[in-house]
């Protein structure tokens, strides 16, 4: 391997200035959870769990969250309509911040146009600032001005990823409690944990050897992007989801 070619992988290890660094043995536990969390074999293989989350007969986002309409450098209806898919609530006030002529939106789209057009596994020290402005902004906007203590993260990381789905995973408690995160409770650390799978090539592999072997059936339709396989692939994992249970419950 070539000097330059050292200094560019490792340029995509890169964080900001001030940020958390992460432990190895960290890293490592997460890779092994993904791992577990991707393998064909076990009473709970990952292809089967793939193909009933992905199938548009069932009750599951499925594919649909990225499939509606999605302007890159807006949010629209569209986006709060895929959002609300993964169970989340989007309160009347929210669609007026983020929809209509507001500051919050006005803070929203240019941060959102801010971010490179890039996915997860070359994101750069400068990517992850501009996903953090944008990731802030977000929240911003969903805060409860009534509440003591809001702190809507999980719907704007959904909404994050909805923008950006090569780009941002979809975080919430169920895999992040999986990963071992939530003693962390920091996105920074989140981020750099699921840079570190999206770029593993045994989590890659794992997840390529998931999908072939999935069902060729009419119904399951699979997202193009695989940040957003793995996000699939993690959940259905942390919340149990048995294969042999025709329900289903969420």
């Amino acid at each position: 391997m070539t000097t330059d070619a050292v200094q560019k992988i490792d340029q995509f290890t890169t964080i900001p200035e001030g940020w958390p660094v992460i432990a190895p043995e960290v890293l490592e536990a997460a890779t092994a959870v993904a791992l577990e969390a991707l393998s064909v074999e076990g009473g709970r293989p990952a292809h089967v769990r793939l193909a009933r989350y992905y199938d548009r007969e069932r009750k599951y986002a499925g594919a649909t969250f990225t499939d509606l309409p999605n302007i890159a450098d807006d949010v629209t209806a569209d986006d709060l309509l895929a959002v609300s898919l993964l169970s989340v609530r989007i309160s009347p006030l929210d669609v007026r911040r983020l929809v209509e002529p507001s500051p919050e939106r006005s803070a929203v789209l240019a941060s959102l146009r801010a971010l490179p057009d890039v996915g997860l596994t070359v994101a750069d020290a400068d990517t992850l600032t501009a996903m953090a402005v944008f990731y802030e902004d977000v929240k911003g906007a969903l805060k409860d001005p009534w509440a003591k203590n809001s702190d809507r993260w999980v719907t704007a990381s959904k909404l994050c990823a909805r923008k950006r789905p090569d780009l941002f995973p979809v975080r919430d408690r169920k895999v992040r409690d999986l990963l071992g995160l939530t003693r962390f409770a920091d996105y920074r650390v989140d981020w750099q944990v699921l840079r570190h799978l999206a770029q593993s090539d045994e989590v890659r592999q794992a997840i390529f050897k998931a999908l072939r072997q999935m069902p060729n059936a009419e119904t399951v339709k699979v997202e193009s992007s695989l940040l957003r396989v793995l996000d699939v692939g993690l959940w259905t994992h942390a919340i149990g989801m048995d294969p042999q249970n025709l329900s289903d419950d969420e």
